[in-house]
């Protein structure tokens, strides 16, 4: 019997990316100004942000927001006391996690 191929991540890898990508949605949702573009963009609306949290291509889009728009990466970095890198970091890590898990 072969064995489903293993992750190149581990779990808690993939756990702490997803916990850049909950803190880059508090950083936004914590300003009207910030969430307001990014819904707008994005085509969601305040509701729907609930439904999607926990989705990985939700936090893979986010986190593409955030990296796009290189003074919100500097500011969430700085909030977050972490690395612009690991957002970057992060991002590879979730698109890369598990394509077709949500």
């Amino acid at each position: 019997m072969r064995s489903r191929p293993t992750r190149s991540r581990s779990l808690s890898t993939i756990e702490a990316a997803r916990e850049v990508g909950l803190g880059a949605l508090g950083f936004l949702a914590g300003d009207p100004e910030r969430i307001g573009p990014f819904l707008a963009e994005s085509g969601l609306s305040p509701a729907d942000l609930r439904g999607v949290a926990g989705s990985t291509a939700f936090h893979v889009a986010l986190l593409d927001y955030l990296i796009n728009r290189q003074d919100l990466l500097v500011s969430y970095a700085g909030e977050a006391g972490i690395d612009p890198g690991h957002v970057v970091a992060a991002r590879e890590i979730l698109a890369h996690a598990g394509i077709g898990e949500d």
